[in-house]
């Protein structure tokens, strides 16, 4: 694909980022592979694909697209798109098997918190690596015998995805107000969209400076700082805002009431939704919609044996491993987002969700159900079990 054809496609589906977009799924060949050529396997969004296939480019090696129905791999795995089954129906309908001498998939890490490797492993006999977590560092990871640097490992939210984010932002609600303003004040809606992607570009654009407000180290009371934390950040970009609309007033000799009060509630109102849920739309903080805030990952010093797993598809480096006890250590819990990924994957199942109340959601809960924590996950799920006891109430 040349490079003004992907172009368009980037554009096009950065805009429609909110949307389910398919690729036909199947076996993509990429270069010259031979029966020694590494199986990589990613899901059906199409954008996702476009990017690997750029990324291997001059690489030699077979792509397997499997069904997530359209969805990123990492919204796609934890929301229960991206399965065991979607996995293992392309490893055999493809019939990869017989065009390859070894047994080893490559998977996208950020699919560890869906996809059970011991699972593909049981029912097809492939056995799971899990790749880089960003597209980009594929070449080096297969360069590098598929052996991965931490910064390989941990998820990364450039100036580039903040872009992408506030341009599917900004596009949706450009619609949504052009809409509404064409009914009530049609001359307002140039002016109406033009706020919308100053402000959309301004708010992720700026978030490093932000992120400690929103994410304190300190565990004692964390969710209530972080909902402190937010409520500042929203007043404090909302005053700006409003300084920013009257100094313009002045300046351009608008200053009226109903030239205040309309645009400024409009400001508001964006202001809102960008920042309402801004802690969803980003890799690094967890969403302020989770049904579950009391939750965190907890980690069974007599269950754990050490094996790092859990370190391998965390995407936030939040653990380290004490070789010599052989004991993984969740060393810098306030990175954490409940993703699931760990505890989908510890075989000796050492890691589960537990609060300080002693309720407890199992690891087999979680597989079952795909209720990483970091946001609302469909089937939606309510779970607990009492600090010594073993059944599970669960009301799905």
């Amino acid at each position: 694909m040349n490079i003004l054809k992907y172009g368009l496609f980037y554009l096009l589906e950065t805009i429609l980022r909110f949307l389910p977009l398919p690729q036909k799924t199947g076996l993509i060949k990429i270069g010259y592979p031979d029966r020694n050529s590494p199986v990589l396997l990613t899901g059906n969004y199409h954008l996702t694909v476009l990017k690997v296939k750029r990324a291997l480019k001059g690489q030699n090696a077979f792509l397997l697209v499997a069904n997530s129905h359209g969805i990123n791999v990492w919204c796609a795995a934890a929301g229960g798109h991206f399965t065991n089954h979607g996995v293992i129906s392309a490893l055999k309908i493809s019939n990869i098997q017989s065009l390859v001498d070894h047994r080893a998939v490559i998977l996208p890490q950020l699919a560890a918190c869906g996809i059970e490797a011991k699972v593909i492993d049981q029912r097809t006999g492939w056995k799971v690596k899990w790749g880089p977590v960003n597209i980009e560092d594929f070449p080096d990871y297969l360069k590098n015998g598929q052996k991965k640097t931490i910064n390989m490992s941990v998820v990364r939210f450039p100036l580039r995805d903040r872009l992408e984010m506030a341009i599917a932002w900004a596009f949706w609600m450009s619609v949504v107000f052009s809409l509404v303003l064409l009914i009530i004040k049609s001359e307002a809606v140039v002016p109406a969209i033009i706020i919308v992607w100053l402000l959309a570009f301004f708010v992720f654009s700026t978030f490093p400076v932000y992120l400690p407000l929103l994410r304190p180290k300190e565990q004692e009371k964390q969710w209530e700082k972080r909902r402190i934390g937010r409520r500042i950040f929203l007043f404090s970009f909302l005053f700006l805002v409003l300084a920013g609309l009257g100094a313009y007033s002045l300046l351009t000799s608008h200053f009226t009431v109903n030239f205040l009060l309309f645009w400024g509630i409009l400001s508001f109102v964006t202001v809102l939704l960008l920042g309402g849920d801004l802690a969803g739309s980003t890799p690094f903080l967890i969403s302020e919609f989770r049904e579950e805030k009391d939750f965190q990952v907890e980690v069974d010093g007599k269950k754990c044996r050490g094996d790092g797993i859990c370190g391998i598809v965390c995407p936030l480096d939040c653990f380290t491993l004490d070789k010599q006890k052989r004991l993984a250590i969740l060393e810098r819990p306030e990175k954490c987002i409940c993703c699931g990924a760990c505890v989908v994957q510890c075989q000796f199942d050492a890691l589960s969700y537990a609060d300080k109340k002693g309720r407890r959601v199992s690891p087999d809960f979680v597989r079952k159900h795909k209720v990483g924590l970091s946001g609302k996950r469909k089937p939606r799920s309510t779970y607990a079990t009492k600090k010594k006891g073993e059944n599970i109430i669960e009301n799905l």
